[in-house]
């Protein structure tokens, strides 16, 4: 029996895998990978109906977002700002229902492995990974690593990948990547602290098998919204949380990619868009917006132990 099409970044051994097989078991159900090069691959796979979900990382607990999931999220692989209209009145801010939809979220204990074809580390002249990974293992690179070439690739897969071909490279990667290119655990979590990856599961408006999730009591809302061009304006739209109780989980600004200084922000809040303090939320946001682009509301994930 054919699976649910899932695309991820690739090659196999992500953690982009393991939020995925993570999220597929939590559903009992059995998943087809689709392995991308990027995350616009991934979101361009999504939209051109080749998979059914994809699932990107958004954020890592010590490193902040993931720029290219945001920005994909922002502009559907097209220009973020397009129809924003800054000069826009009172009353008039657009509302969109992205075609790109978040229906779910994952959380990835990120632990770390220093892999190689053999354990002797002398051979090593190159160490090559994600640069979340490497931001993540500055410590162990200054200490244990000094004199080596340290390279960042498009994921900790591919530089497992690449330390399978040659003797001279060693990965930062997870246990999984070790197994799937039979690499030596030279050393393990070598993570300068322990960390969480935010991965989010993304479902085209348009695929058959998109249902916008429901009301659990225990959700949340992501939204993006391109701000009129005034004094004040951003501290207004956080008021009409504030004044509803409505708590932010996250705000970040992006560049809108019109113009030096024009920015997009990124806002996640509890809450479901159906709940009334929400869906009265984001009606005041509209008015005080020249855009606002409603990402999904998705239950929360279950917290880690």
């Amino acid at each position: 029996m054919k699976g649910i099409r899932v695309g991820i970044l690739g090659p196999a051994g992500t953690f982009s895998e393991i939020a995925a097989l993570k999220w597929a078991e939590s559903r009992g159900e059995r998943v087809e990978m689709r392995y991308y090069d990027t995350i616009l691959d991934v979101s361009d796979g999504l939209l051109s109906e080749e998979v059914d979900y994809g699932i990107v990382p958004i954020e890592n607990s010590l490193e902040g977002s993931v720029g290219e999931t945001l920005d994909a999220l922002s502009g559907e692989n097209g220009n973020p700002g397009a129809g924003a209209s800054p000069g826009a009145d009172a009353g008039s801010g657009m509302v969109k229902q992205t075609q790109m939809q978040i229906v779910g979220e994952i959380l990835v204990p990120i632990r770390i492995c220093l892999l190689a074809q053999s354990y002797d580390f002398d051979r090593i002249k190159r160490v090559v990974s994600h640069p979340h990974a490497l931001a993540q293992c500055k410590r162990f690179l200054r200490e244990r690593c000094k004199g080596k070439e340290v390279k960042p690739v498009d994921s900790t897969a591919v530089a497992a990948k690449q330390a399978s071909q040659s003797e001279e490279i060693a990965a930062l990667a997870s246990e999984a990547a070790a197994r799937e290119y039979h690499l030596k655990i030279i050393e393990e979590n070598v993570q300068d602290m322990d960390s969480v990856t935010r991965f989010v599961v993304l479902s085209s408006a348009s695929s058959n098998l998109y249902t916008s999730p429901s009301p659990t009591g225990r959700d949340k809302t992501s939204i993006l919204i391109y701000l009129k061009d005034r004094p004040g304006a951003l501290y207004d739209v956080l008021g009409e949380f504030a004044m509803r109780g409505i708590n932010l989980t996250k705000i970040e600004s992006r560049p809108s990619k019109r113009a030096m200084g024009d920015y997009m922000f990124h806002i996640d809040c509890e809450g479901h868009k159906e709940d009334r303090a929400i869906r009265d939320a984001l009606a005041g946001v509209k008015k005080r917006v020249a855009m606002l682009k409603i990402l999904g509301s998705y239950p929360m994930a279950e917290e880690l132990r």
